[in-house]
């Protein structure tokens, strides 16, 4: 069972994710209509281009969270096609799809997009101040805002269900030869969530992806540049997180997730 927070979410619902108990029924219903097939399955994707609008007056960003370029399967998804109403019952945004940790975020809305030759989907994702009730030293939205407006967190991944799904005709292919390399091209799809990311999972990311996690032997060995050094946080915030983690009562708990995720990503799952 995938772990989750109660106060956000009721119950875990088709393909694992945490939502509300009317979402899940209304999707499990819409589910029935489709094919039994791999390809209908929920997929998560993201994309480099991410932040495009700071707005720190209104604590929020916009962002493209889809465009219209292979994803790492190698579908296309037509920003035409997208379906938020199942999201938008629970808009919130949560950080790495981290479900067992409080969201950083909410979606205030979501539009289909066009920038020259670009079509996509932006979002508009407001981090909300802290609250004057809030007891705990550190307020998760502040440290996500202030790492997007530092330009550490600028991607965006979307969990999605495609609808409708072809393969692209021999006349698109002659058109764009670039098609010829694409699996499927997803007409229609719901948006099941999305989250903010460290590092979108393109594969013109992976170079960064290996010079950042590599032990420092392999990037010796490799050739890779040295990852930089950041230092953004004091050893008093460290020191003082360290301790409320190993006071909590969730901290099995919270193992138990963050292997379960490492295992996942290990398996090659996003």
């Amino acid at each position: 069972m995938t772990p989750f927070m109660r106060s956000h979410f009721d119950t875990e619902g088709p393909f694992g994710l945490p939502m509300k108990d009317a979402q899940a029924k209304a999707l499990e219903e819409r589910l029935r209509s489709l094919p039994h097939d791999d390809a209908y399955g929920l997929r998560r994707c993201a994309f480099t281009r991410g932040v495009s609008e700071l707005q720190p007056g209104e604590r929020a960003d916009v962002s493209w969270i889809t465009e219209e370029s292979p994803d790492r399967l190698g579908d296309v998804v037509l920003a035409s096609g997208m379906d938020d109403s199942h999201y938008q019952h629970n808009p919130i945004v949560t950080l790495n799809h981290a479900y067992d940790q409080p969201p950083v975020s909410r979606s205030l809305w979501r539009r289909k997009a066009r920038d020259g030759a670009l079509r996509g989907v932006k979002a508009k994702t407001h981090y909300p101040p802290r609250p004057a009730g809030w007891t705990l030293a550190d307020w998760p939205p502040d440290i996500a805002f202030e790492l997007v407006k530092a330009g550490l967190l600028r991607g965006k991944s979307i969990g999605f269900i495609p609808l409708k799904l072809r393969m692209p005709s021999e006349d698109e292919i002659k058109q764009n030869p670039a098609l010829a390399n694409v699996r499927y091209i997803i007409e229609e799809w719901l948006l099941a969530e999305y989250a903010c990311c460290y590092l979108p999972m393109q594969p013109n990311a992976v170079v960064e992806t290996v010079s950042k996690s590599a032990p420092a032997e392999w990037v010796e060995l490799l050739g890779l540049p040295a990852p930089p050094s950041i230092a953004f946080t004091s050893m008093e915030s460290m020191v003082s997180m360290a301790k409320r983690l190993l006071d909590s009562p969730r901290l099995e708990h919270w193992m138990e997730a963050a292997m379960e995720r490492a295992l996942q990503t290990a398996r090659g799952r996003v």
